[in-house]
């Protein structure tokens, strides 16, 4: 894939190009952005990535994320959207129309090499990054209503709640509650969306209510309440003033707790008989230092930030949270699955312990993505969706600065089991990965050593390293590997079943 323009601008810079943007103080947010882009985005015939958004990944029943080359043939600076031609995918396995409509901008990244040399790309590819920086941290639903017009003041405010909550300044049990606070009040919007779009599509031709959907007032009145009470919500944290009052309470009752283990058992419900198992359980694993809460909600329990969580149920849809400094682990061995589309089900960092769970990749991409200390024991990481293994699934994604530990777990059907980056180490100890195309992907730079391992069945190669050299890669080693004698790679022929090949440039 070609390089797109990246920009690094400081929060204070990006604050003055917004206020910019909004300067004439008239029209609604989409009106002044409208504005802007028929001053400096092309109208045709450049060239981007196509980063696609979930909706279009289920639209096209592709894997999200998915990434294609475009040329756009026009722009509609109204609707700040573009109709494109897919010139290629980043997946062969992947396919999708040859012309699309209807592409928001703030989904493409111009490239800096352009087909067309009379395109201003660079121009466009800024507005584009600013634009999208706005609606993916500073833009809120209420926002888009017909009289809204939103001001310097307030712009300046989100920018400084941004900034804090990025530079954690702002405790991270309170951060995580704004993120989600703005994330539920997006999908409520969404859903208000869906519903609009539902009744366009019923072809209907009168004002009887009795012709309406099955359950649409009563949907479109419950997301307006909700919108209406998430949004006088989020006005206590966008107000400075009244902020730092909540976060000096924060701050204290933080501290209050800090030397306590706190523990959240989450369970939906049952029998009697299933709790009195359940409260047998954490007896044996509680002592009179922790302090434990039964809890129904996910999402609830990892904002308020435990030690460690029990899942006594036997499946539970986790929210898109990351994990740092946690142990989660299981009664019975409980499968986790992400609660919607998203590209990982599990992301972790600093210190975190995984156990006796297994992760199911069926609406992402990703079973766990690791960018700290990480251990892994007693797991089955799997993925059952709809789609094809060939469709680029993956169980573990170690990152720069990664460094895990995987005992006794299982790797199954997907495209790459485990991928290493440079920079990360991983170590796996009587472990499992069949069924995948490639067993372990690791590049240079990496470190992977297997003990008492067996790779098996996998239709495009057990390991396959990316090595940073040029030319002939015939006598190459990877260094990074290290295989125990009692390892069964493959058919055992380890000159076959490891593939060294000269890297790819990373261009996403």
């Amino acid at each position: 894939m070609p390089t797109v323009y990246t920009f690094t601008r400081s929060d204070n810079e990006i604050l003055q190009e917004l206020l910019k943007v909004f300067s004439s103080g008239r029209g609604a947010v989409r009106e002044q952005w409208s504005m802007q882009a028929e001053l400096l985005v092309e109208p045709v015939g450049w060239d981007a990535l196509w980063k696609l958004s979930k909706e279009f990944c289920k639209k096209f029943e592709v894997r999200f994320p998915c990434v294609a080359y475009i040329a756009v043939t026009s722009v509609d600076f109204e609707e700040l959207s573009a109709s494109v031609d897919v010139l290629s995918v980043q997946h062969e396995a992947v396919s999708l129309p040859e012309k699309v409509i209807d592409v928001p901008l703030i989904e493409l990244w111009p490239t800096m090499k352009q087909r067309e040399l009379c395109v201003n790309a660079a121009t466009t590819a800024e507005f584009i990054d600013l634009m999208r920086f706005f609606y993916n941290n500073i833009w809120m639903p209420w926002d888009d209503q017909d009289d809204k017009v939103l001001s310097p003041n307030t712009i300046e405010d989100r920018m400084q709640l941004w900034s804090q909550v990025q530079s954690s300044t702002i405790p991270n049990c309170v951060a995580r509650s704004i993120i989600q606070l703005r994330s539920s009040a997006i999908n409520a919007h969404e859903k208000l969306r869906e519903l609009d779009s539902s009744l366009c599509e019923t072809d209907l031709v009168d004002d009887d209510d009795s012709l309406l959907p099955a359950n649409y007032l009563s949907l479109c009145a419950e997301m307006n309440a909700r919108l209406d009470g998430l949004m006088s919500k989020w006005t206590l944290y966008e107000n400075p003033l009244i902020r730092e009052q909540y976060l000096v309470k924060a701050r204290n009752k933080w501290q209050k707790n800090k030397n306590k283990k706190n523990v959240i058992a989450l369970w939906q419900g049952g029998p009697i008989t299933e709790f009195e198992e359940i409260s047998k359980f954490l007896r044996s694993r509680l002592t009179d230092s922790h302090t434990l809460t039964v809890m129904v909600s996910a999402e609830e329990a990892l904002a308020m930030e435990p030690d460690e969580v029990v899942i006594c149920s036997k499946s539970y849809e986790m929210p898109e949270i990351p994990l740092s400094h946690i142990s989660i682990c299981s009664l019975n061995g409980a499968t986790l699955k992400a609660s919607d589309t998203r590209s990982c089900l599990l992301t972790a960092s600093d210190e975190c312990l995984v156990s006796g769970v297994a992760l199911r990749c069926a609406a992402a991409s990703t079973a766990l993505l690791a960018r700290g200390a990480l251990r892994l024991r007693h797991c089955a990481l799997s993925d059952h969706s709809d789609t094809l293994q060939s469709d680029f699934a993956q169980g573990i994604v170690a990152m720069p600065g990664a460094k895990i530990m995987v005992e006794d777990c299982t790797f199954e059907n997907f495209y790459s089991g485990i991928v290493v980056h440079k920079g990360a180490q991983i170590e796996l100890r009587n472990c499992s990965i069949k069924k995948c195309g490639v067993g372990i992907q690791m590049y240079s730079g990496s470190h992977v050593k297997l003990e008492g391992t067996v790779i098996s069945e996998c239709s495009e190669q057990c390991i396959r390293c990316e090595v940073d050299m040029d030319g002939d890669t015939s006598n190459a080693e990877m260094d990074g590997l290290q295989i125990i004698d009692n390892c069964k790679i493959g058919s055992g022929d380890i000159s076959k079943e490891v593939l060294i090949v000269q890297q790819d440039v990373n261009l996403m």
